[in-house]
């Protein structure tokens, strides 16, 4: 660099020199320049590719985790309503479900944890409501969920 910064007192032909002394240089380590600039590209597009698909695979592992819950919270929300099963296990399960479903989905997209939180504010509503058979409730619980459910196989899809 040093000798590029008293380029305003060389003569033109010092500069002229000092070009064609660079050209040459350029000219003569220019498979190594070219086989850097590639292997600048390759390594850069290789820690690209690889977080890509890091983050596709924690979407996929968030998405099947927050299906499965659902799956279990729509058995848990049935049972509640038409088998009767008002017992506390039964109600701690499906909160269990619902707040893993919450936590879970923000992996997924902002869109499934939108539905995710509307779906836990569905089932903090209505959780009492399913007991006392309010077709209304199980109606609401169970939209959410199938909302829910949707959104992420679109989320899924999209990963292909």
């Amino acid at each position: 660099i040093a000798p590029f910064a008293d380029t305003a007192r060389m003569s033109n032909p010092q500069i002229q020199s000092l070009r064609q002394s660079l050209s040459a240089g350029v000219r003569r380590h220019a498979v190594a320049l070219i086989s850097l600039a590639v292997a600048l590209f390759g390594t850069s597009y290789n820690t690209w590719r690889n977080q890509t698909t890091e983050a596709h695979r924690n979407t996929r592992a968030a998405a099947f985790m927050v299906l499965d819950a659902l799956g279990q919270l729509q058995e848990i929300t049935d049972r509640r309503f038409y088998g009767g099963d008002h017992s506390d296990a039964n109600r701690i399960g499906g909160w269990g479900k619902v707040n893993v479903v919450r936590d879970m989905a923000p992996l997924i997209s902002h869109d499934a944890e939108a539905r995710a939180a509307d779906l836990f504010k569905t089932w903090t509503e209505d959780v009492d409501e399913l007991e006392k058979g309010n077709d209304r409730a199980q109606t609401q619980v169970s939209e959410a969920i199938v909302a829910l459910r949707k959104r992420i196989l679109v989320e899924l899809q999209a990963l292909n």
